[in-house]
């Protein structure tokens, strides 16, 4: 059975970046400066909370079950977010950097040579993912102080100094030369994830300051240190920290709605996320590559509905046909 607060949860994220990602390419982000705010907001939380996403539900569909089991379902998750990577870093190279068809571009891309734009994330899911394989045993005999153990460590790689790295190597640590989502570091959110799904967590005052704290350092940071938004790549503490007030928000606001028969939608999204971020972006890459659009925060919007009600209209079809076999099947 689905944990729908989760799926309402990811929902959440998925809108925003989609939306987020309209706006970069479609929007003059330097002129329209709310935009790039809300852009910027969207950015510090939404691959925060995949990762939360992902640790709330490892624990339940995962770390409950024998090894064999686990295994084979998170192997295929695996294919699955590296097959999406594939397909979106195919399209960023093909409609965007307009790539001839060469087979030293196609291999630097398979062999993971090279991280293609807007696309970077969905490694960093499936690595996230391996991660839970490689830390399997640790997790079955885990108790808390093991969880705030690996917490530390995620916390102490992030200050480690940044240097310039091979994409294998930032995949997993972070560094200099692409827009790398660090796995180890972000997995602070998925031990937050476990820890919630294991507690069965709700409102928690704990919770909340030390959500409250982490945000707060971030805004300190924001203000009198970096003097603007901290550093996302690569990635500095400030940054890694300061989503966890708002998806503590969004966490407890999904429990709410989660149930709510008006915001099913949210929760199908959710449910479909993968599917949402990875249409979009072919979308996206290809709408970039023809001269069918303007640059405007309006075209932007405009393009982010569309592109809402397209992917779910190709949804409703697939449901559909899913339905009419079943009834088929009956007969």
């Amino acid at each position: 059975m689905r944990d729908r607060r989760i799926d309402c949860f990811k929902g959440f994220l998925t809108v925003q970046m989609v939306l987020a990602h309209c706006f970069q390419f479609f929007c003059n982000l330097d002129a329209e400066k709310g935009w790039k705010f809300l852009t910027e907001y969207i950015n510090l939380t939404t691959f925060s909370g995949f990762v939360f996403a992902f640790g709330y539900v490892s624990y339940i569909a995962y770390l409950q079950k024998d090894f064999s089991t686990a295994l084979k379902r998170i192997s295929k998750n695996i294919v699955r977010l590296i097959l999406a990577f594939y397909i979106s870093s195919f399209a960023f190279i093909i409609f965007i950097e307009n790539t001839p068809f060469r087979k030293d571009k196609i291999l630097e891309i398979l062999l993971l040579k090279r991280l293609a734009g807007w696309s970077e994330f969905l490694i960093s899911f499936a690595g996230v993912m391996l991660m839970i394989l490689l830390l399997w045993k640790l997790f079955k005999q885990s108790n808390n102080k093991f969880l705030i153990l690996i917490a530390g460590a995620c916390i102490l790689v992030c200050l480690l100094p940044h240097k310039e790295v091979k994409p294998i190597v930032g995949i997993f640590l972070g560094g200099h030369g692409s827009a790398y989502f660090p796995v180890i570091p972000y997995y602070l959110y998925f031990i937050i994830g476990v820890y919630f799904a294991k507690k069965e967590l709700n409102f928690n005052l704990y919770a909340l300051l030390v959500a409250i704290v982490a945000s707060a350092y971030t805004l300190f940071d924001a203000v009198f240190l970096s003097k603007g938004w901290p550093s996302r790549f690569p990635l500095s503490l400030a940054w890694l920290l300061g989503a966890m007030l708002f998806l503590y928000g969004y966490y407890l606001l999904s429990g709410l709605l989660g149930e709510n028969k008006y915001f099913s939608w949210l929760c199908d999204i959710g449910k479909y996320s993968l599917y949402y971020l990875l249409f979009s972006n072919i979308i996206i890459f290809a709408l970039k590559h023809s001269r069918f659009y303007v640059i405007s925060s309006r075209y932007s919007l405009g393009l982010f509905i569309v592109i809402m009600a397209i992917l779910w209209y190709m949804i409703a079809l697939v449901k559909g046909k899913r339905k009419d076999k079943v009834s088929l099947s009956s007969h």
